[in-house]
């Protein structure tokens, strides 16, 4: 009789406790809500001015303001659904849903802030400017 080589067994894989896409969400939801609020409100200025109607920049603020929090919110979810663990020594795909998320949630929390300040500047001097 031959002999044989036996094998370990693979490692199961490892599955991340977060969907990809709902961490790229948290990412990059914050950034792109302080984008796109900032393209809009310079596509609304004139109209906005020539009309004196200053009501949908403070609409679209608003909403870009509840986007950008929503994403933050997401990230601080995922990270606690990942383990909440900081700093994590492991390797691993949970490991990078925790790094991720916590990036999500740290970062986004900065960007409603953004639209905070944008916002004001409509508040203050108007859509027009004062010369």
């Amino acid at each position: 009789m031959g002999t044989r080589d036996v094998r370990p067994e693979a490692a199961p894989r490892e599955h991340p406790p977060t969907s990809d896409v709902a961490q790229w969400v948290s990412v990059l939801g914050g950034p792109l809500a302080v984008l796109t609020n900032l393209e809009i409100s310079y596509a609304m200025t004139d109209w906005s001015c020539t009309s004196g109607n200053d009501w949908a920049l403070h609409i679209v603020h608003f909403v870009m303001l509840g986007l950008s929090i929503a994403a933050a919110l997401l990230g601080r979810t995922l990270w606690n659904r990942a383990g909440s663990e900081w700093p994590d020594p492991g390797a691993g795909s949970v490991s990078r849903s925790r790094f991720v998320a916590a990036l999500g949630a740290l970062g986004g929390f900065v960007f409603p802030f953004v639209i905070l300040a944008q916002w004001i500047a409509v508040i203050v001097t108007g859509p027009c400017s004062r010369n």
